[in-house]
């Protein structure tokens, strides 16, 4: 954006000697303000207009908003889900007029990693966390520097925190349900990574339901690994090589569960015969697997719309205490889940 709309509020705001907060409240119009405050930033901002250009044109001022990833970040490139979300992000801020930048992190200490550098040189307004580690320590940084943020792909459930995130929690328990009603009283879990949150969401409402329905958990019938099809396929050769009792299987993610098909394949086992086969996040090639592959959708392009929304919300209303967010995820059922009376 050109004239006043590339100034930054935080810019404006050091040479009018406010807050942030206050300098877009003037600018839309909003709080209230004295007459010397107020003119004495319009002032500032009108330096900034284009000949001919009223200061309503300021409404348009974009941020920059940074969404930290994972440093090991090949799920990316292996895992299209994640790529779909980390492009619908992008597009919804820049069609806002905002500033996209993506940095790395690490699990542990992140001195040295692209997002702290970033947060150091002071260069972002906002930031998105995605996909968070367990005990990431990242949001207490942003806390501490009081960068308004929101976590996504992933939260913690016992502690305060800003987040708009699809309950991966309750749409993995609604995947356990439904194949207990098929019958399924042995279920293998086909994991992501053990130290992402958005893994372990999904493990916590398997456990869930476990709980509920009574069923016996057995820590063999799990198995961590990449959110990719390589574990699936390794992971399910583990489970089905040699007998186990067990009749489905839930792969934490559609690429795990395509893995999972192939091994399953070779096994000569077929689905949803032998062995009933669940997914989740919906990919596009799903509906065109053999079988057509049953797993949770999740309703991508609301959230991106939602999260850019809200985090200029953020920055722009210091009375916001906390955003807590949860979107559902619906059960798509197709050809790979059977009832377990139904074999032959």
């Amino acid at each position: 954006m050109k004239g006043a709309a590339s100034m930054k509020l935080k810019e404006i705001a050091a040479k009018a000697n406010v807050s942030v907060s206050t300098v877009s409240r003037i600018i839309n119009n909003q709080g209230n303000f004295s007459e010397d405050t107020r003119r004495k930033v319009m002032e500032v901002a009108k330096q900034y207009l284009k000949p001919g250009a009223t200061p309503e044109k300021l409404t348009g001022i974009s941020y920059t908003f940074a969404v930290f990833v994972p440093e090991v970040h090949d799920f990316v490139d292996n895992d299209p889900a994640t790529s779909a979300d980390l492009n619908h992000l992008k597009e919804e801020c820049e069609a806002s007029g905002h500033q996209f930048m993506m940095a790395t992190r690490s699990r542990g200490n992140h001195s040295a990693s692209s997002a702290y550098r970033l947060l150091t040189e002071n260069k972002i307004d906002a930031a998105i966390v995605f996909d968070p580690y367990v005990d990431d320590n990242l949001v207490d940084e942003l806390i501490a520097r009081r960068i308004p943020y929101l976590v996504t792909n992933g939260r913690s459930y016992d502690r305060r925190q800003n987040y708009i995130d699809y309950d991966n929690r309750r749409g993995a328990y609604e995947v356990i349900q439904h194949l207990y009603r098929l019958g399924h009283r042995r279920i293998g879990l086909l994991t992501g990574p053990e130290d992402h949150l958005v893994s372990m969401n999904r493990l916590d409402g398997c456990k869930d339901a476990f709980r509920d329905l009574l069923l016996d958990w057995d820590e063999q019938n799990v198995r961590m690994g990449a959110f990719d099809p390589s574990h699936g396929y390794q992971a399910a050769k583990e489970l089905f090589g040699q007998p186990s009792g067990n009749t489905a299987l839930f792969a934490f993610n559609d690429m795990i569960a395509f893995g999972a098909m192939k091994a399953l394949a070779e096994l000569k086992l077929k689905i949803p015969k032998d062995v009933s086969l669940v997914g989740f996040d919906d990919l596009k090639m799903s509906e065109y697997m053999t079988p057509p592959l049953t797993t949770v959708k999740r309703f991508r392009y609301d959230i991106s719309g939602l999260i850019v929304k809200m985090l200029t919300e953020l920055v722009t209303n210091p009375t916001i205490s906390e955003v807590n967010i949860s979107l559902k995820t619906e059960l798509i059922e197709r050809d790979s889940c059977a009832a377990v009376h139904a074999r032959a």
